[in-house]
């Protein structure tokens, strides 16, 4: 199975990708990509979380519906111009929730872009993961334990892929042993 992390990193990296989504959110190329190698990452595995319950898995299908079967990276210009990349906010903002804070707080420290444009970052990123996996599952709906199983996967790798995002994870872990969210699916993955 494809790495949906590597595969959107790659597509970021083509063409004038990653140069459009910087200008977009005002930040600099590296920092951007070095934001984007970080959130993407996260951001799977709170879909991971999410998907392991029925009304989180209910929230990404309609998510993904919301959507409407399109993926912004097929035509990222018209995606960072037109309201989707606006319609990202909402969904960063459900899936990482009260964590949102933090892990902008935490790529920022890594990448030197402000929390705000880490935010922003997050909110294009957020559209592109859902994208990619309306996608794969070729705009078909699946049952909470499929679609638990695909994200719960796709989330492993990507944090396999990413040793930034990993590191970023256990910061997590060490400062919220208890909590629910990002942590609680983290605390899963690495099995700690």
């Amino acid at each position: 199975m494809d790495s949906i992390v590597e595969n959107l990193m790659k597509q970021v990296g083509t063409g004038d990708n990653l140069s459009a989504i910087a200008k977009s959110v005002g930040g600099d190329e590296k920092g951007v990509q070095s934001a984007l190698s970080m959130g993407l990452p996260m951001i799977m595995g709170s879909m991971a979380n999410s998907a392991s319950t029925s009304g989180g898995a209910d929230m990404i299908t309609k998510m993904m519906g919301q959507m409407g079967g399109s993926n912004p990276m097929d035509n990222l210009g018209s995606f960072l111009g037109g309201s989707g990349a606006s319609g990202g906010s909402g969904m960063a903002s459900m899936l990482l929730g009260s964590q949102m804070g933090t892990i902008q707080n935490a790529i920022s420290q890594k990448t030197g872009l402000p929390p705000a444009i880490v935010g922003k970052v997050l909110e294009i990123a957020t559209p592109m993961v859902m994208g990619y996996i309306g996608k794969m599952t070729g705009g078909k709906t699946m049952d909470q334990k499929g679609l638990s199983s695909l994200i719960g996967e796709q989330s492993k790798m990507a944090m396999q892929s990413s040793p930034e995002a990993a590191a970023l994870a256990n910061q997590f872990l060490s400062k919220q042993e208890e909590a629910k969210g990002v942590s609680g699916m983290l605390k899963k993955l690495f099995g700690s």
